[in-house]
């Protein structure tokens, strides 16, 4: 029966797709929220402090492992590359996804002078991560041929699942390395079990082969797609290696509080967005350029409009509501908070630009405009908040998340109008 559940049929596949893949997204984003959650209660604030940064390290080298290739390959209606091109490309990825992590974790441990617990929860905490990489290759297929409900059930029942034990673990066992250890052998072996199931819906797919040739095709088309999303994961997270250096564990734990609602914005659009990418690559291929650039200005409004929404509701009620479930007071953050949700609504923005560049194929663009933030974000980063503390850093981030959307707006249109062109001339 589950089995059964679990793959679904083809009756109201459009439908249970928006609905899965919403259920999806939400637990994947939650996911953190709840762990600090329950990791400041049963271990207190050191340990969030800890666990905030190995969270925020191991979703950066997370880029690292799936090299921005998912809406590549959904988008990818023509099939140029095969599943075992994909799949290949990504154990390549996730494989220096791991060594990445392992290098930062020695480098942060002998750099801060952090003990080497932290240093390896850090690595652990990334490896954890790393099964998010490899499941999204799979998830990426299933959505490329229609079954978005078959990867937002997959991930929803693996994400949940880990999350329950993982917080039994740290409720029961009270060590964090010990809890990050236990929880990623066990969400990989989760993730396998799920996927031996849900993979039987694409099951000429995995049979495809890879071709050396074309992996490093792959891995050159994708290459500015993932530079571009690392550097603007970097950028909006450089305060935190910054907090880490100057202010510590428990600081970074309160900054980490107030900046968990910043992902409600990011998960209402995605919840509009995410299923129209193949809609989009296909109005793009065939040239309708009207409805696609109406689905462009569309999706800029509605991600103003929450933010919007967010920023009012947390201006009353986030503080409160923030230190009752996190078990801290975080009273005099209230202003912090309301530019970090306006920041966070400009970071998902962007972060749907991205993907529109990636339809278009224009992504080379993008390369320009993230450089110049990231060298921004390198050098002013640590002063900044070693002057002006947690707003300095949170009024920094807004700053650059303002001229990144400016930028990538400005390309988006003026590549769209000369595309449109180009085609009539043809």
């Amino acid at each position: 029966m589950f089995r059964r559940w679990l793959i679904g049929n083809e009756k109201n596949i459009i439908r249970n797709g928006y609905i899965w893949n919403m259920i999806g997204t939400t637990v994947m984003a939650v996911q953190s929220v709840l762990l600090m959650m329950v990791l400041n209660r049963s271990l207190g604030l050191m340990d969030a402090g800890i666990f905030t940064i190995a969270y925020t390290t191991a979703n950066l080298v997370l880029i690292v492992g799936k090299y921005g290739m998912h809406n590549f390959h959904v988008s990818d209606t023509a099939n140029i590359f095969s599943f075992g091109d994909y799949r290949r490309a990504r154990w390549l990825t996730v494989a220096v996804m791991l060594i990445s992590s392992a290098v930062y974790a020695i480098f942060a441990t002998l750099k801060n002078g952090d003990a080497a617990e932290k240093g390896m929860i850090i690595f652990f905490t990334c490896a954890f991560k790393a099964v998010d990489a490899i499941e999204d290759v799979y998830c990426s297929l299933y959505q490329q041929k229609g079954r978005l409900d078959v990867s937002g059930k997959m991930m929803s029942v693996r994400v949940t699942v880990t999350f329950v034990f993982f917080s039994l673990c740290l409720v029961f066992i009270r060590n964090l390395l010990i809890s990050v250890i236990a929880s990623t052998v066990f969400t990989l072996v989760l993730f396998i079990l799920l996927n031996a199931i849900c993979s039987t819906v694409c099951s000429d797919n995995l049979r495809e082969r890879a071709s050396g040739k074309n992996i490093w095709k792959l891995l050159k088309c994708c290459f500015f797609l993932f530079l571009t999303e690392f550097l603007c994961y970097y950028i909006t997270n450089a305060p935190k290696y910054s907090i880490d250096n100057v202010l510590g564990d428990e600081i970074q734990a309160c900054y980490g509080f107030i900046s968990m609602p910043v992902f409600v914005i990011g998960l209402l659009g995605n919840y509009l967005f995410n299923p129209l990418v193949q809609p989009m690559s296909e109005k793009w291929r065939d040239g309708d350029f009207k409805w696609f650039g109406y689905r462009f200005l569309r999706q800029i409004f509605i991600v103003m409009g929450i933010t919007a929404v967010c920023v009012v509701g947390a201006y009353f009620l986030g503080i409160p509501v923030l230190s009752l479930v996190y078990g801290t007071n975080l009273e005099g953050y209230r202003e912090e908070l309301i530019v970090l949700l306006t920041g966070g609504g400009l970071l998902a923005l962007a972060n749907q630009l991205i993907t529109i560049v990636t339809i278009i194929r224009r992504q080379k663009l993008l390369i320009a405009g993230f450089g110049a933030c990231a060298i921004l974000a390198f050098l002013l980063s640590t002063p900044v908040v070693s002057k002006y503390y947690i707003m300095g850093a949170a009024v920094f981030e807004l700053i650059l998340m303002f001229v990144l959307c400016v930028t990538f707006t400005s390309i988006l249109w003026v590549e769209i109008k000369r595309e449109e062109k180009r085609r009539k001339n043809n």
